[in-house]
């Protein structure tokens, strides 16, 4: 089912406080992403981080992002991701820039990781990639596109009300990654990620 969801200042104010350079934390970020540091919290586990490395096309009609998670307190693994994915849901416009519906939709490709490297600090976790070996994630294909609001351009049953429009299109494994569901803590280098299968969805 296509999903739609307002913008909203509120949300904006009480959802997050996000900062797009932050020393240090950008540097897994490849060029040439783009990085932008995200500081949330979930009930009661404030102070998450999400660094999300993305890369923009020219049209605004293609983009990627790859989201690593720190700060996660265990168990919370889906519940961080989600939020982080869907802020950028809600926030492409400001990352990328901003598709009528009544023109085309963009395509936003994210990123998670299946097999990964697990850090265990002080009671918190922080979730990488893995590399060689290691390496498997769940791509995720979701269109996304700005609906105005206004008659014989975009008009839906969400208006009067303009509103981002979002949608999963596919979802599918990259990888061979060999990695078991070792547990953390300790810290692991290759370990099966504590959270849903590829393409089930909240």
């Amino acid at each position: 089912m296509k999903k739609y969801i307002f913008l909203s200042v509120v949300t904006i104010i009480l959802g997050f406080v996000a900062e797009n350079k932050a020393s240090g934390q950008c540097e897994v970020c490849q060029q040439p992403n783009l990085c932008y540091v995200l500081t949330f919290d979930l009930p009661d586990c404030p102070g998450i981080q999400a660094v999300i490395c993305y890369t923009c096309a020219v049209t605004h009609l293609q983009a990627y992002f790859q989201i690593y998670l720190r700060n996660v307190c265990l168990g919370m693994e889906d519940e961080a991701y989600n939020y982080a994915r869907n802020w950028v849901l809600n926030n492409y416009a400001m990352l990328c820039g901003s598709t009528p519906c009544e023109v085309e939709s963009a395509k936003l490709t994210f990123t998670r990781p299946i097999c990964g490297k697990v850090e265990y600090v002080n009671g918190r976790i922080n979730i990488y990639k893995g590399n060689w070996d290691c390496y498997k994630q769940c791509i995720e294909e979701w269109e996304w596109c700005w609906c105005n609001c206004v008659p014989g351009q975009c008009w839906d049953d969400k208006c009067p009300n303009p509103h981002v429009h979002w949608a999963p299109i596919s979802f599918t494994i990259e990888g061979n990654g060999n990695c078991k569901p070792l547990p953390y803590p300790p810290s692991q280098d290759c370990t099966f990620i504590n959270w849903r299968e590829c393409g089930q969805e909240e």
